[in-house]
């Protein structure tokens, strides 16, 4: 058993999706409904295989369970790479009334907010604050 705590990578999640919510909000407003979708779409290709990523990173801990937490890194990591191609081709594939550009600026920039909040969480890997 560990007191070690995971981080708190649920908020990078909620950033991710907040932000996608609302660069899809600003778009319906601005250039209309297939430029929306397509940035929420962009959004949800890196928002949820991010989440994939986190379950599947976190799941051990502990030197204990080093291999575990070594596969569970690498199961999580290509499984996030899988699960984006898969999504961006269905979506490619499978929309006809798609603005492509929209998409992958969706992706980035939601990407980009993940990466950001990654660096602004506060974490300390122990519960006590000395």
């Amino acid at each position: 058993m560990t007191n070690l705590r995971p981080p708190p990578v649920y908020k990078v999640i909620v950033a991710q999706l907040a932000a996608t919510a609302f660069i899809a909000a600003v778009s319906l407003l601005f250039s209309g409904n297939v430029v929306a979708y397509s940035v929420l779409l962009g959004g949800l290709i890196s928002a949820l295989p991010n989440s994939y990523f986190a379950v599947q990173a976190f799941k051990y801990q502990g030197a204990q369970n080093a291999d575990k937490v070594v596969k569970s890194f690498v199961r999580g990591e290509l499984g996030k790479i899988g699960i984006t191609i898969v999504l961006f081709a269905l979506s490619f594939a499978l929309i006809t009334n798609l603005s492509e550009l929209a998409l992958i600026l969706g992706f980035v920039t939601t990407h980009f907010v993940g990466v950001m909040m990654s660096g602004l969480i506060s974490y300390s890997p122990t519960s006590d604050k000395t």
